[in-house]
């Protein structure tokens, strides 16, 4: 199975314009948390209308999940 980070980026250069500028970075712990960064302007694109398309892609990351460990994902706004 790939990697659950380039699960993450494909699903969100799927949303922007600009899918040569996002970049997951993933920061592992008791929780594995996957940080989205995306060309300025476009966080709106990746939040979604009342938030539906970030929590699309959380709800794809944990399903897609195969550890013990909690799957989180979140917009970053600095690189």
């Amino acid at each position: 199975m790939r990697d659950l980070a380039e699960v993450v980026k494909y699903l969100a250069q799927s949303v922007v314009d600009h899918p040569e500028s996002v970049v997951v970075k993933t920061k592992r712990g008791p929780e594995t948390t996957y940080y989205i960064h995306v060309h300025d302007g476009e966080e709106g694109r990746i939040i979604g209308k009342n938030g539906r398309v970030i929590q699309a892609i959380r709800t794809i990351a944990r399903g897609l999940n195969t550890n013990r460990n909690r799957v989180q994902v979140d917009l970053s706004t600095k690189k």
